[in-house]
Formats: structure tokens, sequence, C-alpha cells
């Protein structure tokens, strides 16, 4: 019986104590997306600022979207809106987009030339309807993101740019939002992965694991009289 009882105990212990393991978020997200035409570099980086200006004037949507936040299009100027997260939908057993207009839909992704001004950008903006908890993130992006806890940005990068990844660490559990950019043509590559937070051990494991030690250094003593 005491032997079950430490087994169970150590296993109870070791599960608290695991290690986290990274996964590509997925959930049910709102999405805000715009979509602008003639945009320079500086008014195509990922920031609410250049988001908020292009709905001013841009074709813009509200739609939901479930699945996996995992994108990617390499055809050059030929991607769509749709084509684009017809790639996340695709990626995601059950994933699906509804209530996007037809449209924005069917407008151009992106295209070049942000150096002389003519480029079409789509900025898009998942917030997830569910609670996420403290995690730390890794973007693989082309071109800027930035990511949000609670409405304030924790991290990002500004873009445009080719192929990267960057880390955004310290997310604290709450309202998750995530501003991606397309622009300059294809490639559109947007891979969110997260490492959830592991969980702190409480304050009387330790103690618990040690009286069980000195329980089973005991009943090794009683054995060898």
């Amino acid at each position: 019986m005491k032997k079950s009882i430490l087994a169970a105990a150590a296993l109870v212990i070791s599960g608290l104590v695991g290690s986290a393991h990274a996964a590509t978020i997925t959930g049910t997200f709102n999405v805000q997306a715009v979509n602008i035409t003639n945009r320079t570099s500086a008014q195509s980086q990922a920031t609410l600022a250049n988001f908020n200006t292009a709905l001013l004037t841009g074709v813009s949507d509200i739609f939901t979207y479930v699945g996996t936040l995992k994108f990617s299009t390499k055809v050059g100027n030929s991607t769509t809106v749709a084509s684009w997260l017809a790639t996340g939908v695709a990626n995601s057993p059950g994933g699906s987009v509804s209530g996007l207009d037809p449209i924005l839909a069917g407008k151009q992704l992106s295209k070049g030339n942000i150096n002389n001004g003519t480029a079409t950008t789509t900025f898009f903006m998942f917030t997830a309807k569910s609670y996420v908890g403290a995690a730390d993130f890794k973007v693989e992006h082309d071109d800027g993101i930035a990511l949000y806890d609670d409405n304030t940005r924790i991290g990002g990068f500004l873009g445009p740019n080719s192929v990267r990844t960057t880390n955004v660490p310290g997310f604290n559990g709450g309202k998750f939002s995530l501003l991606y950019v397309a622009t300059n043509s294809d490639p559109s590559i947007l891979k969110v992965d997260m490492t959830p937070a592991p969980v702190p051990l409480p304050a009387a494991f330790p103690l618990l694991a040690a009286g069980l030690g000195g329980l089973a250094l005991v009943r090794r003593r009683r054995k060898a009289v």
C-alpha cells in the first residue's frame, strides 16, 4: 500500500513540474481585415496607427476564422485574401471562414512595389474569442507582426521584411490579439507557435516530496534491521 502511495504521489509531482511543449495556436478568432492600395514601406508597417488609417479608406470587413494560425502562399501577385485564408483552413481539420464579405475576399492580398509607394497591403487583426493562458510565442512571418496582451503591445517586428522568425515572450494571459501585415507580393507567411508557461509548483508540494522521501528511507532501514 505504501509503495503504491509513493508511486502515485511521485506521478502527481512529476506532472506538475513537467515541461510545456510548443504548439501552433488554434481556436476561434474574430478577424478585422482591411485591404488598401498605394502604400509605402512606412505605411505598411505593423502598427495600430497604420491599421486604423487604412480602415478609413480601404476595403474592410469583420469575420470569423476557426482554425490554426498557420498560413502560407508563395504565388506572387495572384494570391487573394480568400485564397490566403484558405491555406489556414486547409491546415485545420474542421477549420472555416465565415462572414467574409465577397468584395474583400476577392481582393489581391498584396502587391509591390513598396519602394515607389504603389504597394497593395492587407492588414489582419486576429483576436482570440477565448481566454489564452500565459505563454511565450514564436512567430514565423512575412511581413510585419505585432502581438498584444489585453490590448498592450508586448512585441513584434514592424516589417516589411523577408521570411523571419520573431520571438515574443511574456504573454501574461488574457485577451490575445495579433496584427499581421501582408504587402509587397508573396511569400505571405504567418505561423504562430506558443509554449504555455509551466504551472507553478504549489508551496506544499516540496514538503510533501521531502516527507515521502523520509518515509521511504525509514522503510529501507526497517527492512535492513
